[in-house]
């Protein structure tokens, strides 16, 4: 009866230890799938932006016939001889998660463009426009806003995301986009 008992034991440990070799394998094979190909997945179904946590480059696709103005303020903005006109996005609170904690972002949007007809075409589409930015903020990463760089540069990427919701092409676009009150906290 011992040597059964024995026997009954040592089958059960050596169930236990290839279970465990399995688990940790999947465990392996599951991370480095995710590692190679979590990031494109996502943003071929449009979860994120891709690149540097959606603060890359303004071209994603490499496509040559998107015009990269759309993409980067116009020149001439605050050219006394050319006219501003204003859409309140207004403002946004992001809660973000940060070392185990929310964190939180809050900022005010407002967009710039020369064209008064436009402008007021834009603000139609503020709807639209704050569901879409509310959507990319939250796909941001608090590390890189809390910076000046990170402001900046998502101030850039917001420009895009504007243009790209709204559908501007040419001289038909937002010119700028400005941050009149940012918090992070």
């Amino acid at each position: 009866m011992n040597d059964e008992v024995a026997v009954e034991n040592e089958k059960s440990g050596s169930s236990v230890t290839k279970l465990a070799l399995v688990a940790v394998l999947c465990l392996l094979v599951g991370f480095g799938a995710g590692a190679f190909t979590g990031q494109p997945v996502l943003a071929a179904l449009g979860l994120v932006a891709g690149g540097d946590a959606g603060l890359g480059d303004a071209d994603l696709d490499g496509d040559a016939a998107s015009p990269a103005p759309l993409f980067e303020p116009m020149a001439g903005v605050f050219d006394p001889d050319k006219k501003r006109f204003y859409a309140e996005v207004g403002e946004l609170l992001i809660a973000m998660q940060y070392r185990g904690a929310t964190r939180h972002l809050q900022l005010t949007v407002q967009l710039v463009g020369h064209e008064e007809k436009y402008m007021k075409s834009v603000e139609n589409d503020v709807p639209a426009i704050r569901n879409g930015l509310l959507i990319f903020f939250n796909q941001q990463e608090f590390e890189v806003v809390n910076t000046y760089e990170g402001r900046e540069a998502l101030r850039r990427k917001t420009l895009q995301r504007v243009n790209e919701i709204i559908g501007a092409s040419g001289e038909k676009r937002v010119a700028d986009v400005y941050f009149t009150a940012y918090i992070t906290q």
